[in-house]
């Protein structure tokens, strides 16, 4: 083999590789899209205040899914590949008692209304019975490509049939339906028999720190989207209609993270990946926030435009909370750091002034984020010292 062409296998070798989070990004590009052209069908046709009522049972819906599923999800796929199906089982039961708690909770909620909103009673349990970590496990993305795809087709017809009749009860049948049907999709593709021909991706047993550690940080990472929202909002639909534009930034950093998880991988291709894709969303938002409102909710309201730019920051910032939490959340040593930070994060809510306005809450959310991502940052080397004085 001649230098050039060793040196173009080299360079195919390293677009390859760092080209593997594209199956699970988009995966999720497929279903934060037809969540963009939900919100394009139902931002047009419902009013903002009921718009602002249903994101804001979605956000509160969205952390109890997080409970159930983002704590356990990657416990779950390390246990996997390192062959611990019965451990896996057992906390799939866990999680299904954790659904539980969640679903009362969600029912006790001062907004709950039994008749309109019992269909996200179904999100907590299909998050938890969900068995989309199997097919993590066996990097087979592609199937999670055909997940999100059926299920945001079905979530897709469900809006046009909300939009074209105006029906709130529709409306929010929206995100419940995305979910069972998910939640339908992955069990048969999980049942069937792998075809895959990669190698499989296989894992050391994880130790009790090290389980407690990842369960923590994946939990933080999990609630960073929904939880500032929910626990500061103070019922500001624009605060709401702005965090879904969010949220699809917040999807598309879940993804990468679970990818390169999944597959162990890490470096620079790790890093760009966080950065850059966040960087020209802020930069987005800086610039052209009314032409973002306009085009998802027809809207030139001044308050959301105002959210979104000052908010712009916020999908760089969770891109590198995200980054930190991947890079320490296996580590022994850190296990109590993402417990810790997610307490504070609680905690801290409950003294902090509950008469803000839209702006100035969405100016703390960053705030927050940027104290994570400081703290997460120091620990490593905080850490490196505290064992060179011992």
């Amino acid at each position: 083999m001649t230098p050039f062409y060793r040196v173009m296998d080299k360079v195919i070798s390293i677009v390859a590789g760092n080209l593997f989070p594209l199956w699970l990004v988009g995966a999720n590009l497929i279903a934060r899209l037809g969540g963009m052209i939900i919100l394009l069908l139902i931002g047009h046709s419902f009013s903002p205040e009921i718009l602002g009522s249903y994101f804001t049972m979605l956000a509160t819906a969205g952390l109890a899914v997080t409970a159930t599923q983002a704590g356990s999800g990657p416990l779950l796929i390390r246990l996997m590949q390192g062959g611990a199906l019965p451990k896996a089982l057992f906390v799939v039961a866990i999680r299904l008692l954790i659904a539980g708690l969640a679903v009362s909770i969600l029912v006790s909620r001062p907004e709950f209304e039994l008749n309109m909103h019992w269909p996200f009673l179904i999100m907590p349990v299909a998050a938890a019975l969900s068995p989309d970590w199997v097919i993590a496990a066996r990097t087979e993305f592609g199937h999670l490509g055909k997940i999100a795809l059926i299920a945001q087709a079905t979530g897709i017809t469900f809006a046009v049939i909300a939009a074209e009749q105006t029906n709130d009860f529709l409306l929010f049948t929206i995100a419940p339906v995305i979910s069972f049907t998910a939640f339908l999709s992955a069990i048969f593709l999980a049942l069937r028999p792998t075809t895959s021909r990669r190698k499989p991706v296989n894992a050391d047993a994880l130790d009790i720190r090290q389980s407690i550690g990842l369960i923590g940080f994946t939990l933080l990472a999990g609630f960073l989207p929904n939880l500032d929202f929910v626990l500061l909002g103070n019922g500001e639909h624009s605060l709401f209609l702005a965090q879904r534009i969010f949220l699809f930034c917040g999807g598309l950093v879940a993804a990468i993270s679970a990818t390169f998880f999944a597959k162990q991988h890490g470096g620079l291709a790790r890093d760009l990946w966080f950065f850059v894709p966040m960087s020209l969303v802020s930069l987005a938002l800086l610039v052209g926030p009314d032409q973002i409102a306009n085009l998802i909710y027809g809207s030139s309201e001044a308050t959301l435009i105002s959210v979104l730019q000052n908010g712009a920051f916020w999908p760089l910032l969770l891109a590198l909370v995200t980054r930190q939490c991947l890079i320490l959340q296996e580590t022994a040593r850190a296990a109590w750091v993402g417990w810790f930070l997610l307490f504070m994060l609680v905690g801290s809510a409950a003294i902090l002034p509950n008469h803000q306005d839209a702006i100035e809450l969405i100016i703390t959310c960053q705030l927050r984020l940027a104290a994570i991502y400081i703290v997460l940052s120091a620990f490593p080397f905080w850490s490196k010292g505290r064992e060179a004085r011992l």
